[in-house]
């Protein structure tokens, strides 16, 4: 999903950039990590460069691979998780040539905006709705989340690079369904990957999961700290 540089025309890279700066600027302000959150952040950040460096080329896009936005932005958050994934982004595209610079806006609000807003926003709206209580619901709406912000970034990095042409040479009829139809298929793992990542934690670690600005808004940890407070 790394856009490289030469691919996107400068009326694509400069409302990416805007936006992403907006992101940015939002996130800063708003990251706020205990002391306990500050290491996971370190851990998953690793974990998920390492991850995005196993891409495949397809065709009408530029590469496919996991994500990780999910996972990050539901443990530390959607300002953290923006911060975190901007760090792997510009890390790859410096040291591994793997994405550009002047795509860098786009690769962020793909990755690191879309990738992560978008399942932290839909776990918030279900489990408002639903008020999620068994393990089982709770892994349901995580999947459907992951799933959901994976193929949307892809989504919206085909949308980057059809409207780019005559410098990229697909059209958006080409690129969208190329990078919808792979993510789809990736967007499983990512499901099934953030599923477990956050099910190990809720087994072994729940207390970094309570301090979780959107996984901490579940009803089990606020009646447990009702119980607490009594």
């Amino acid at each position: 999903m790394h856009i490289p540089d030469g691919f996107l025309t400068l009326y694509v890279i400069i409302p990416t950039f805007i936006i992403t700066i907006i992101f940015w600027i939002i996130s800063a302000k708003k990251t706020k990590l205990t002391d306990q959150q500050v290491p996971i952040m370190g851990l998953l950040t690793a974990l998920f460069f390492a991850a995005m460096m196993m891409n495949y080329p397809i065709l009408g896009g530029t590469t496919a691979h996991l994500l990780g936005g999910a996972t990050i932005g539901l443990i530390i958050g959607p300002s953290a998780g923006c911060i975190s994934i901007t760090i792997i982004l510009v890390l790859q595209a410096f040291l591994f040539g793997d994405g550009g610079l002047t795509a860098l806006g786009a690769n962020v609000l793909n990755m690191g905006i879309i990738g992560i807003f978008v399942p932290c926003i839909i776990f918030l709206v279900g489990n408002k709705l639903f008020k999620l209580k068994a393990t089982t619901n709770i892994f349901v709406t995580i999947f459907i989340s992951a799933f959901v912000g994976d193929l949307l970034a892809a989504v919206s990095a085909g949308v980057e690079l059809g409207l780019s042409q005559p410098v990229f040479q697909y059209g958006l009829s080409v690129a969208v369904p190329a990078m919808a139809i792979n993510h789809s298929i990736i967007g499983v793992a990512e499901g099934i990957v953030t599923v477990i990542i956050i099910g190990t934690l809720l087994k072994l670690r729940p207390d970094v999961l309570e301090k979780s600005p959107i996984l901490g808004k579940l009803n089990m940890f606020q009646k447990k700290k009702q119980t607490m407070e009594e």
